[in-house]
């Protein structure tokens, strides 16, 4: 007895797009082609196929491993090492996500604090990030900034996308205009390199080479308050973004350490 594509999609509950699939993937041919209308037909005993293929989806596997597990090694030794090899892979895509949502645990609580501080008076607050690698040199627009960026990451041998980590501006002290050092650091990934400080935050939506007026602001604040400035000003890229006009509106911290207490 054999059934048409569309009785045995009802009968298994699998779609006939999935049957079709299966067919050109080689994984489960049709016991039957009309040569004449190409209507594709199944055996009664082809649902255990169907069966067991829904059930090792269901466990993570994929097409190939399946193909592989029917057609090359149908036996139960070489579906017990199949399936350990598969809890093998989901144990580390399973440690894989804990990682991706331990990073965004920590970005959303970074965002968060920046977002309430945003366009309020400069605060007093405790820095803490490992420095992944830096570049050095002359750094007086956009193109400078992208290619030490990319130098750096070329150094340290990581994605550009990589989650949780942020760019860092160091600040020439006597030219607001003008960067010295492009930093790569993170708040997860560690290094040898740890950044320790105390110093004033000021939070702030704005770009690259235009944010004088906030220096200034964080200047006045430690003058009103007797701090002690120790080292260049910092503008610590969380988001860097762009509007629909391709201005840049980054939330950007603007962070002046000064001595330890």
């Amino acid at each position: 007895m054999i059934f048409s594509i569309g009785e045995t999609s009802k009968l298994t509950k699998i779609s006939i797009q999935a049957l079709r699939h299966y067919d050109k993937e080689g994984l489960l041919k049709p016991i039957y082609v009309d040569e004449e209308t190409k209507y594709r037909y199944y055996s009664i005993d082809q649902f255990l196929q169907i069966d067991f293929i829904k059930r090792c989806k269901s466990l993570g596997f994929s097409l190939e491993k399946i193909k592989q597990i029917l057609y090359e090694g149908n036996n139960l030794e070489n579906i017990l090492k199949s399936i350990v090899f598969q809890k093998n892979i989901i144990e580390k895509e399973i440690e894989n996500l804990k990682n991706i949502k331990s990073n965004l645990n920590r970005l959303e609580n970074t965002l968060s604090h920046a977002i309430n501080s945003l366009n309020k008076p400069p605060l007093v607050e405790k820095m803490e990030f490992f420095i992944l690698g830096s570049s050095k040199g002359e750094i007086k627009d956009n193109n400078d900034i992208e290619t030490h960026i990319r130098k750096v990451f070329l150094k340290i041998d990581l994605s550009y996308n990589i989650s949780d980590t942020f760019i860092i501006l160091k600040v020439d002290k006597k030219n607001y205009n003008y960067y010295e050092e492009v930093i790569v650091a993170s708040k997860s990934i560690e290094s040898k390199d740890i950044y320790k400080n105390k110093g004033v935050s000021l939070y702030i939506e704005g770009a690259a080479f235009k944010n004088e007026i906030y220096f200034e602001k964080i200047k006045k604040f430690e003058s009103d308050n007797n701090l002690k400035k120790f080292e260049s000003f910092f503008e610590i890229y969380y988001i860097s973004k762009l509007d629909n006009k391709n201005e840049e509106y980054s939330l950007i911290n603007i962070f002046h350490s000064f001595e330890l207490e």
